[in-house]
């Protein structure tokens, strides 16, 4: 084993030197010299394999020989501060160290890695106190150890919010079908409140604008630009007008019904009447219609706005521009049966531009833009909403689609499907994906023709000769004014047709997470459900679950159920 004299560090302790006599010392080996770089302080130094290897490889050789018996200096080991490498990833976003703990006393601090993202011109979104947190880890680690810590981020832009139309009044709608329970645990479905009339001068509808966002950074500073909320602009419909004092407000100009209409709210003047039947005829009116009886057989009634009835609709005929509400229910009867077919065999029929509700419909015909919601049956009925269709009672104790065919755009939430008898029920959801898709081809079309365009504008405008040659030419320079309004048109709807196609990709990626059918107690069997191009026919019976689309085919999920 080799003295421990042997071994010292040099004037100015950054190195470890040994002075060797081949004659005293050989034979020699790496690990002799190792195990003298092992006593403190040498230890704190990185040893230099090389120069071990020479050391070992002169030594033996000049044993028992004239120049063995000379004393050879040589350098095993020597301090290195710990090593820092900053990593900027490929977009800038995002800025990673790799440290290496150092062979010496000293180690890397705070102030070296601030300098080093400086060197490589980081000087924002800088997280000192994580890589201080981070530095407690190096200060345990042994010589020559690396850690990798992500020491600065940028910041992504955050896009305005689009304007909010915030509807101040309530509609008919929301009154009816807003069951309470009783204390003995019933639902109570007949304390509904009375029917709410604005005033003139009552605030309808609070716009919130749009904001511009927040724009964001990356790492050497360059700004990220956000895209600015869509506005929604506040129309006036009959009856109402834009506040002259706060252009963000819709006032009413009348007293009467807050009715929406293609999603323009409007003031209706109400038509109250006790019952629809042979004495009173058909009725059409301008404007929305309190029905507060029934509506008999073979009537038919028409409004502008909102239709409410009270009581029920039996075999009737009903068109609104704005909402059907029946407190009760809607009867009808087969006219005719052949080979089970819905289509044109219901005596009622029910027509809305907004939204259909009833407690229970029965072989009835219903047709809504908007949603759809019943809170007890549905039964042997032909049903078609762009949007929603709910059927239950809101406590999931009632809500039973029975017989008939069911089509909703958007979606459907039920208590139950079919009945335990087996009886025949077609369910079709989520069926306009391919129109969604043909959408955005043509968006994307439309939104690369009108790219070329820009960038042919833009060449032109580039090619311009200098402006000394055309600035007295009037008419070039109305020319070049036009141009630049173009291009400013140009851009503009270029961001907005970016916007558009990327809600409507985004609407296309999550179709089927969205529209589905939600199931809160069971599917019978002999139920038909068609969710876009899948389909199946149910041969047993199905607990609560989600029945989704997947890879092309049904699938029931019960896992938000369980």
């Amino acid at each position: 084993m080799l003295d421990a004299e042997l071994i010292r560090l040099s004037e100015d302790n950054n190195q470890v030197e040994v002075r060797l006599i081949p004659n005293k010392h050989a034979p020699l080996t790496v690990p002799n010299l190792l195990g003298l770089l092992n006593i403190k302080p040498f230890n704190q130094l990185s040893p230099i394999l090389a120069n071990l290897e020479e050391a070992v490889s002169q030594i033996n050789m000049l044993s028992d020989k004239r120049a063995g018996a000379e004393e050879f200096l040589f350098i095993l080991a020597e301090r290195h501060n710990g090593k820092i490498e900053i990593i900027l990833n490929k977009d800038n976003m995002q800025a990673e160290v790799n440290l290496t703990a150092g062979w010496g006393d000293h180690q890397i601090e705070l102030a070296d890695i601030l300098d080093e993202l400086s060197n490589n011109n980081i000087h924002i979104g800088i997280d000192k106190q994580k890589i201080t947190v981070q530095l407690k880890q190096l200060s345990i680690l042994s010589p020559g150890e690396q850690i990798k810590i992500i020491v600065a981020e940028g910041q992504l832009p955050i896009h305005g919010k689009n304007a909010e139309l915030k509807r101040q009044v309530s509609l008919a709608r929301e009154r009816l079908l807003q069951p309470q329970l009783k204390a003995d645990g019933n639902v109570d479905m007949r304390n509904l409140g009375e029917i709410n009339l604005v005033q003139v001068n009552d605030v309808l509808i609070e716009k919130i604008p749009a904001d511009d966002g927040t724009k964001g950074f990356d790492l050497l500073g360059k700004e990220l630009l956000p895209t600015s909320g869509k506005d929604t602009k506040l129309q006036a419909g009959p009856g109402t007008c834009i506040d002259p004092n706060n252009p963000l407000r819709l006032l009413a100009t009348m007293t009467g019904q807050a009715v929406e209409v293609r999603g323009v709210l409007q003031i209706d003047d109400m038509l109250t009447i006790k019952n629809v039947d042979i004495g009173t005829g058909h009725i059409t009116f301008k404007g929305s219609i309190l029905i507060t009886g029934n509506v008999d057989a073979e009537m038919i009634v028409k409004s502008s706005g909102d239709i409410t009835v009270m009581g029920f609709v039996d075999s009737a005929t009903l068109e609104a521009e704005g909402d059907i509400i029946v407190h009760k229910g809607i009867l009808g009867r087969q006219l005719t049966n052949i080979n089970n077919n819905y289509n044109h065999q219901l005596a009622t029929k029910i027509i809305a531009q907004g939204q259909i509700r009833a407690q229970f419909v029965q072989y009835s015909e219903l047709t809504a833009t908007g949603n759809i919601t019943i809170t007890k049956q549905l039964l042997h009925s032909v049903t078609h909403t762009k949007g929603k269709l709910t059927v239950s009672d809101g406590f999931n104790r009632r809500g039973d689609i029975v017989g008939g065919r069911v089509n909703a755009n958007n979606g459907i939430n039920v208590v139950s499907i079919g009945a335990t008898s087996g009886t025949k029920t077609e369910i079709y959801c989520a069926m306009q994906e391919d129109q969604i898709r043909v959408q955005v081809h043509d968006r994307s079309e439309k939104l690369k023709t009108l790219v070329e365009k820009d960038n042919s504008l833009w060449i032109k405008i580039n090619n311009l000769p200098p402006k000394d040659k055309w600035k007295h030419d009037h008419g070039v320079v109305t020319e070049i004014k036009e141009m630049l309004y173009e291009k400013n048109r140009f851009n503009q709807q270029r961001v907005n047709d970016e916007v558009e196609l990327q809600q409507l990709q985004l609407e296309l990626d999550q179709y089927y997470q969205v529209h589905l059918i939600n199931v809160g107690k069971c599917i019978f069997d002999n139920v038909t459900l068609h969710i876009g191009s899948a389909a199946t026919i149910t041969q047993r019976e199905y607990g609560p679950c989600r029945v989704i689309h997947k890879d092309k085919q049904i699938d029931f999920d019960y896992s938000k159920h369980n």
